[in-house]
């Protein structure tokens, strides 16, 4: 492997982390840069579900608001990543990846903290534009999701 090609490998996982502590931080705003103007975000529950888009940076920022930014309902977000698989195109301007991550929130329901924890496989396409990468579309799989009372 390349030196260019390490980078290249690199430069994504940081991609990947700095969504996720973005997340963690309750800033959609921030997030949103990190995709594509023409992005489209995918999601389904479970593997056989079904698969609902958003498209464009402005939605998906709007979407992030809604589940993790200041007017949701989360009170608390936490994204652990796990291993992340990226296969980069010949002439390192694109690449395909999956990555592996937690996803844990804490809201308000019927007056009680519940805890909803999502086990994600994100499938990712990659750009990169002007010597940095972009998110061009993620399909987050939650491949389980579990709830349970919050006990602080």
């Amino acid at each position: 492997m390349t030196l260019e090609e390490l980078t290249a490998k690199q430069e994504l996982q940081e991609l990947v982390s700095e969504f996720s502590i973005l997340a963690d931080d309750r800033n959609p705003q921030g997030q949103g840069p990190l995709f594509t103007e023409d992005a489209v975000l995918e999601f389904q529950m479970g593997l056989d579900g079904e698969v609902h888009e958003i498209p464009g940076r402005e939605a998906i920022v709007a979407a992030f608001e809604r589940t993790v930014g200041a007017s949701s309902t989360a009170k608390a977000v936490y994204h652990a990543n796990g291993q992340q698989q990226v296969k980069l195109a010949d002439d390192l301007q694109s690449a395909t990846g999956t990555a592996y991550c937690m996803a844990t929130l804490v809201n308000e329901e019927d007056g009680h903290d519940v805890i909803t924890t999502n086990y994600v496989r994100y499938a990712d396409q990659y750009v990169k534009l002007d010597g940095r990468w972009y998110i061009k579309r993620r399909r987050t799989c939650f491949l389980i999701s579990e709830k349970r009372p919050y006990n602080a």
